[in-house]
């Protein structure tokens, strides 16, 4: 296969490296491609890379390259891979496949719909000593799986930290090396696990994660638990607990020796050497499913790539929704109708509340999120939440709406102090419970339970979905 190389970080050097001792394979580096010159072609000089250029969009226009391997930031993978999709080549994308599941899918969808190969590089999934671990479990020789758990940290400082966690390049440890984590965690169980809890988080000043404890529920009873932290060294040990024994991974990443404990029997250690770094079984593999017209492996597969995307998503999503300080605004001078909505998100969120009506003045200035919630924005019962916003609004916030009016939501007013403070409004909610407003339809509406359940559980879904957006 001859391979060109986007971007060049330690991870591409890592994998030029690799290939260029699989010669004897038919595997060639012919291209790589940079956005910066001169860091071209230092790579091509040090890797003996024929050809280098200064953008990704050349790269993939050299008609010799089969196949690009990404190696950018995170938050780059998806738009690289579809730039290389597009172009006719195929594609190992560095882990972190993408930021989430969508994005994924998609590009799966692309390669399928382009009879082209792509897959995520979760290089430790085609690791020799995971064959032979897995035909141990498939013999039942430890029992019934009852716990497993695996650890993975170390130190970063300097320039080297400050990419480690920047969100802008999807930085933090769950994306960077609990992927290791929560993908053997998978080789072992073959399967998804029922619920993900988070045991314990830290949130940096970045914010981003430099640790977290996560237990993982499985379907048959097996527990699980994954720390993954960047800023303390840790050994990249696994254990793996069945009823008649137990599986010690000493590096369960440069997986090459794992120790055997069966009751009534001495400690085995098991050696599966790799040949180069680990990195060749991938390069080996796109090659293999390349040959045979594969869009995706058959061994580390969409589904597998896609289901570990949408895990670290969700985990990701509820440590935003934790770890962002929001407060909702409202009135308690008119009837219930807002204050069921306010609550609704409350409980579900934990956010913070004020009545303006008892509540004048208040700095607002340590909130993440600042959401205001009413009936009608041009009303006088309703004045109370615009005065409020006046007053205490700071300047340059994010700002969503609640209208608990089911008609259409009238955010003129409410909307024009937001723009005069340089607020941006991330999002607008109105409920559905009734739509005609007056005396008696409004009397009529009350009666009949507005805001009904379809209006509570939207309003949770909304602001979830504000979570989602604003974080990930």
């Amino acid at each position: 296969m001859k391979w060109g190389i986007l971007a060049t970080g330690n991870i591409a050097k890592k994998f030029a490296s690799t290939i260029n001792q699989m010669s004897k394979e038919n595997e060639q580096l012919v291209a790589v491609g940079s956005r910066n010159i001169e860091s071209a072609k230092a790579f091509a000089n040090e890797h003996d890379i024929p050809r280098y250029y200064d953008s990704y969009e050349a790269l993939v226009k050299d008609q010799d390259v089969e196949a690009v391997y990404v190696a950018t930031p995170n938050t780059l993978h998806y738009e690289n891979c579809r730039l290389c999709l597009e172009h006719g080549k195929h594609v190992l994308c560095e882990k972190p496949f993408t930021i989430n599941d969508k994005q994924a899918q998609e590009l799966y969808k692309l390669a399928r719909d382009r009879h082209l190969f792509i897959m995520e590089g979760l290089w430790i999934w085609f690791l020799p000593l995971y064959d032979r671990l897995h035909s141990i479990l498939q013999q039942g020789v430890i029992g019934e799986i009852k716990h497993i758990s695996c650890q993975y940290g170390f130190v970063a400082t300097g320039a080297r930290k400050e990419r480690k966690f920047n969100p802008a390049l999807g930085g933090g440890a769950l994306l960077d090396i609990g992927i290791y984590n929560l993908g053997f965690l998978r080789i072992v169980t073959g399967n998804e696990p029922q619920n993900v809890e988070t045991q314990k988080v830290h949130i940096n000043e970045y914010g981003t994660d430099d640790y977290s404890c996560l237990k993982l529920t499985y379907n048959d009873g097996c527990t699980a638990e994954s720390v993954q932290t960047i800023g303390q060294e840790l050994k990249r040990n696994a254990r793996i607990e069945g009823t008649k024994g137990s599986i010690f991974l000493p590096d369960f990443q440069h997986a090459e020796t794992m120790i055997l404990e069966v009751e009534g029997k001495e400690p085995e250690t098991i050696e599966c050497p790799v040949d180069i770094n680990g990195f060749e079984y991938e390069i080996r593999e796109v090659s293999r499913c390349v040959k045979l017209g594969y869009c995706s492996s058959d061994v580390y597969t969409a589904k597998d790539s896609i289901a570990l995307t949408r895990m670290m998503y969700d985990i990701r999503t509820s440590w935003s929704e934790a770890d962002m300080k929001t407060v909702i605004i409202y009135a308690s001078v008119h009837h219930n109708n807002t204050k069921k909505i306010v609550d609704a998100i409350a409980d579900e969120y934990g956010v913070d509340i004020i009545d303006a009506a008892k509540i004048t003045e208040k700095d607002l200035s340590g909130y993440d999120l600042i959401g205001f919630a009413s009936g009608i924005y041009f009303s006088k019962m309703h004045q109370t939440v615009i005065n409020f916003a006046e007053v205490n609004l700071p300047e340059n916030k994010d700002v969503f709406l609640i209208c608990t009016y089911g008609g259409k939501p009238v955010f003129d007013s409410i909307k024009g102090i937001i723009k005069e403070k340089q607020g941006r409004i991330v999002g607008e909610f109105s409920c559905k419970g009734y739509d005609t407003f007056g005396p008696f339809k409004l009397i009529g509406g009350i009666s009949k339970g507005h805001p009904d359940k379809n209006d509570l559980d939207n309003a949770k879904a909304f602001f979830k979905g504000l979570c989602k957006n604003r974080n990930l």
